[in-house]
């Protein structure tokens, strides 16, 4: 029986309300909880290969297909994500944008066996949501729901994966909110300045053809473009699923298995995402007359599952925690300043701070830097910095979400989905030499991108990245504006 007969099966031709009711009754396979010998009889199925087992996360292999699945039996939520691998490696000049707005016009546009109205309708009666996703390295689909409402959760996500309709109204509702997100870039410093900066650094890479996209490409595309592209995605090799909760193992694999089997009808556009070309620094200045100056760097740095990655985590935390003490709370010459490193399988760290002045702002951020590269740091401050990471990480997982997130990075950025359950070992054997190497080795050669008044900025000093005299905390400079 095909995907589209087993969901029709379990709801009738009725109404709405009829349809809901069909849904919820069709759930009952899901609702119990999962068999101790789940495990054991999925890795005896046709087709299925058991990669291995890490406490209660299992991986296999379904056709090409790659499946992890944590388990969490204590928890009445399940989250289910289906990623394709490749997101803007997959993109050109002229198609950037196109993924996007694919994705996002074929989840809510409703599917071939249920339209759009009906498709919402049973998404929302169950307290379900079905969305989608795009980023650098992948994009995909998402679902949440009750344990209870799995199997005809899923099912609609597959249909909208399998089959969506993807309808010309929808096309265009979906288009206008596109354009609308894209022209607001500009309007909003906090968004604008990161572009700037992402272009710089991004400069000759495939990660400079943004998934937002552009004005022209957005409002050219066409539905037959969509249509195709979508499917395009559809490539079994190139996908990963990955669910959180208390489903067994055996009746997930056959859920899957219509991904498992489909035939992308086209191949996708696979560049090499090679390291970011090398340069000294850039500085770039948007003019925007407003209250303050928003600056935002980014450099080189290790990704997810380069050995260095875990020393520049604790690295860049300690260094936010510094910046925030010295530029905003001794000195007040800041409402907003951070440091912070990416998750992305070409990496970069990341500075920011709104700055009335940038001339005294700057020399106290260049300053701290150049202490971490100098060990000039306390291993005391350093472990209690490390220590807050920690538990600021573990409350991130508290969803099945989060953590379906954290397992698919560490399958497609880092390359490996077991490095999640060594991740704290490993963020506990940094030391503070690993921390000042770090340092050393890659915060430097800053793409600074600037909204503000060009007059305030002296590039010299953003280029030199030199750590001059900073400013003494009883000089401090008014509070920047909001």
């Amino acid at each position: 029986m095909n995907k589209m007969n087993r969901f029709n099966a379990m709801m009738p031709a009725v109404g709405i309300l009829g349809i809901s009711a069909a849904l919820l009754a069709g759930s009952a396979c899901s609702s119990a909880p999962a068999k101790p010998d789940s495990e054991a009889s999925a890795g005896q199925l046709e087709g299925v290969e058991k990669l291995g087992q890490v406490d209660n996360t299992t991986a296999y292999k379904v056709g090409e297909l790659t499946l992890i699945h944590k388990a969490t039996p204590a928890n009445a939520v399940v989250a289910a994500r289906v990623y394709f691998s490749g997101g803007a490696a997959h993109l050109t000049e002229t198609t950037a944008g196109i993924e996007r707005l694919a994705l996002n016009t074929a989840v809510s546009g409703g599917s071939e066996s249920h339209p759009k109205d009906e498709f919402n309708a049973a998404v929302d009666s169950m307290g379900s949501s079905i969305s989608t996703f795009s980023d650098r390295d992948y994009s995909g689909y998402a679902m949440q729901s009750t344990v209870e409402h799995f199997a005809p959760t899923w099912e609609l996500m597959l249909e909208s994966i399998l089959e969506p309709q993807l309808p010309e109204a929808e096309l265009n509702l979906q288009r206008q909110r596109h354009l609308a997100d894209i022209k607001s870039l500009k309007e909003n410093p906090d968004r604008l300045v990161g572009y700037i900066a992402s272009e710089l650094l991004f400069s000759d890479h495939p990660y400079a053809t943004f998934q937002l996209g552009t004005v022209e490409n957005v409002e050219r595309f066409t539905r037959d473009e969509l249509v195709n592209y979508q499917k395009s995605l559809l490539d079994p090799a190139e996908m990963t699923v990955v669910v959180v909760g208390n489903v067994p193992t055996a009746e997930l694999i056959e859920k899957i298995r219509p991904l498992s089997e489909v035939k992308p009808s086209v191949e996708l556009l696979e560049q090499e995402l090679h390291p970011f070309k090398q340069s000294t620094g850039e500085v770039e200045v948007s003019e925007k007359t407003i209250p303050t100056n928003y600056i935002f760097g980014l450099y080189p740095a290790p990704a997810p599952g380069d050995a260095d990655y875990e020393a520049m985590l604790v690295a860049t935390k300690y260094l936010s925690d510094r910046l925030f003490e010295e530029v905003r709370t001794k000195r007040n010459l800041t409402y907003a300043v951070s440091a912070g490193l990416s998750s992305r399988r070409v990496n970069y760290g990341v500075l920011y701070v709104t700055a009335v002045d940038p001339s005294m702002t700057m020399p106290v951020i260049f300053g701290e830097i150049q202490k971490l590269k100098d060990g000039e740091f306390s291993p005391k401050d350093l472990d209690e910095s490390r220590n807050v990471f920690i538990t600021r990480h573990y409350m991130s997982l508290e969803t099945n979400g989060s953590q379906a997130t954290l397992l698919a990075e560490s399958h497609i950025v880092a390359g490996d989905w077991t490095r999640f359950a060594t991740s704290i070992d490993r963020l506990n054997a940094v030391t503070p030499e690993d921390v000042q190497r770090v340092a050393e080795k890659y915060m430097k050669d800053y793409r600074f991108g600037i909204v503000g008044s060009e007059e305030a900025i002296d590039k010299a000093l953003f280029l030199n990245a030199s750590a001059p005299q900073a400013p003494e905390v009883e000089g401090a400079a008014p509070e920047d504006g909001p």
